[in-house]
């Protein structure tokens, strides 16, 4: 019940759940008095009690002439100061049917409110959460049908999806925790008080209080799009495409383009060499080879300052051992399969190039000292228009 002003004696009855009191049109109890913010405070009724919290406020709610800092429940008579307006708590019929239970007569010694009483907007949250993980599942569903749709452009398409998803996610949190507009200043004002205290004016703001500047509960968009935007569109995929180039420079295991028309096959004294592939990629030549040891000796074939490429010019190319995928040593019988890098560029152009192996280190003496695949023909680059 209104105390004070012009609406003395009107009687507001408090809803049922959590009411917003303030100035402001998104106040559920709207007070448009002097001192009043625009989210000044909070009621929470609930199972035949009611919480009273101030939310920030310029002025403060007061609660019998004294200012309240936590949630604090009303007891029937209590006198609630809130800005230039005094109202008085009666206790009646709630909203919903039926009296409350009989509420604690005492002024003195009133619980804080429990954690339950304080919980708001379930029903919201559990909305704007579906709602994101319904944007996630499309943005996912639409990511699987465009990389099978167009597989060449899986690196682009995936997280171009993630970032549409996130900024959705993003766009629905801060709908969510969109702040309120921050109350203007008003005068210093006095507080009310029936119990016979002296009236006292507010007391000047702080440098730091949450009011002496407008509050923002969400970061702001411009920032969330440029972050999420560096991290899951571009710059995330920059830094794959960084790591996947420094891992394939340095072990070696580029992708490239298949050169080798046909494979051939060379036999020398029991030792037999197939050449399987020649790929030209980002920075090497890479010969896939299989030999076979026919003899009854064991071999080996090293690659360093042995394995050599001679180019369709006559220009010779040594092996590069540390990034090369091979075993040198095969037993009697046995076979072996890897790949060969050698730093060099071959041409574009079609023609033939020749694999060696400048000495053969058999243990015995039924086998050849060298070994030469001659001939290897090369399909020419075909580049896309």
């Amino acid at each position: 019940m209104v105390v004070n002003g012009e609406a003395a004696g009107r009687r507001i009855r408090i809803p049922h759940g959590t009411t917003t009191i303030g100035s402001g049109e998104g106040s559920r109890l709207r007070l448009p008095a002097s001192g009043v913010s625009r989210r000044h405070a909070e009621l929470t009724s609930l199972d035949g009690r009611t919480i009273l919290t101030d939310q920030q406020s310029r002025n403060g709610t007061w609660v019998n002439g004294h200012e309240i800092t936590s949630p604090t429940e009303l007891a029937d008579g209590d006198e609630v100061g809130i800005g230039q307006m005094l109202l008085r708590f009666v206790e009646g019929t709630y909203d919903g049917g039926g009296s409350p239970p009989e509420a604690a007569g005492s002024r003195e010694g009133r619980r804080p409110a429990p954690a339950a009483a304080r919980k708001k907007g379930l029903g919201a949250a559990l909305l704007f959460a579906a709602a994101i993980n319904v944007v996630g599942l499309i943005g996912n569903s639409l990511t699987a049908f465009l990389t099978e749709l167009t597989p060449t452009w899986t690196w682009f398409v995936t997280p171009a999806m993630g970032l549409a998803v996130a900024l959705g996610g993003e766009a629905l949190d801060y709908l969510k925790d969109k702040p309120q507009p921050a109350p203007k200043r008003a005068k210093p004002q006095y507080r009310p008080s029936s119990l016979g205290q002296p009236a006292r004016p507010a007391r000047p703001l702080k440098p730091g209080h949450p009011e002496a500047a407008p509050r923002t509960r969400s970061r702001p968009v411009i920032a969330t799009v440029l972050v999420t935007l560096l991290l899951l569109g571009g710059g995330g995929w920059l830094l794959a495409a960084g790591a996947s180039y420094a891992v394939g420079y340095f072990s070696g295991n580029e992708e490239g383009t298949q050169r080798l028309a046909r494979q051939v096959v060379t036999e020398a004294q029991g030792v037999t060499v197939t050449v399987l592939g020649v790929q030209s990629t980002a920075h090497f030549t890479r010969v896939e080879i299989h030999v076979r040891n026919g003899t009854s000796s064991s071999m080996s074939l090293p690659l360093f300052h042995n394995a050599i490429l001679t180019g369709p010019d006559g220009t010779t190319f040594d092996a590069d051992a540390f990034r090369s995928s091979w075993q040198p040593e095969i037993p009697p019988g046995g076979q072996r399969k890897g790949t060969i890098n050698f730093e060099s560029q071959l041409p574009d152009t079609g023609g033939t190039v020749s694999l060696s192996f400048v000495t053969v280190f058999m243990q015995g003496f039924d086998g050849p000292r060298s070994i030469t695949v001659q001939d290897i023909p090369l399909m020419p680059v075909v580049k896309p228009l």
